[in-house]
Parts: structure tokens; C-alpha cells; sequence
């Protein structure tokens, strides 16, 4: 977005190149960004950044590290369920939980 522009000429683009990227490499992303594939990729993802509901609030700590802590709690050591998973990357002690958040858990607490 701050480097490209489908409507700009290439030298527009190349004039507002980032200093640590060299100009051959940046004329390739130039050419990568053109791409049509590219473009409607992008399209989707950025459709998809839009959709949650329900952020998790785990920050840099991955689902995989929590599923494992999970696992640990129980006695014979089975999966967690999805409901468990919902819970515990939703809440965080001492804070506030989302609204939404809140009513779903409560919803699959009972």
C-alpha cells in the first residue's frame, strides 16, 4: 500500500523505493505486485483480515504451546477440546474479555 500503486507508472514507484532494498529487486516486486494472481490474493486476504469475530488474546505465544499445556493438565494426557482451546487463548487473567468473546464462552460453559 505505501509502495504501490496499480494506477502509478513503474518510475513513479521506483522513486518511492525504500533505501535497503536495491533497485533491481524492487523493479521485481514491482512486477510481482502487477501480477493479477497476486493482486486477487491479495484481495482475499485482505477480505479475510476482516472476518474474525473472536481475536485470541495469546499475543506471540502460539495455539500449538497452549494445546500442549493443556494436554499436561489432564490425566491421561488426551487433546483438549475445541471449546478449551476457544476459552483459554480468549481469556487473560486480570483482563477485561471481549464482549462477543464472552457470550460464546458462556454459551459452550453451559
Amino acid at each position: 500500500m505505501k509502495y504501490f500503486n496499480k494506477n502509478a507508472t513503474d518510475e513513479d514507484m521506483l522513486q518511492n523505493r525504500p533505501n535497503e532494498i536495491p533497485e533491481v529487486q524492487f523493479r521485481q516486486l514491482i512486477e510481482y505486485w502487477k501480477d493479477l494472481d497476486v493482486q486477487a490474493m491479495c484481495q482475499l486476504n485482505s477480505e479475510n483480515r476482516k472476518k474474525p469475530k473472536w481475536r485470541h488474546r495469546m499475543g506471540p505465544i502460539n495455539f500449538g504451546r497452549i494445546r500442549v499445556a493443556l494436554r499436561a493438565t489432564k490425566e491421561n494426557n488426551e487433546e483438549p477440546s475445541k471449546s478449551e482451546m476457544f476459552i483459554a487463548t480468549r481469556t487473560k487473567k486480570g483482563k477485561e474479555v471481549h464482549t462477543d468473546s464472552q457470550v460464546a464462552i458462556n454459551r459452550q460453559s453451559s
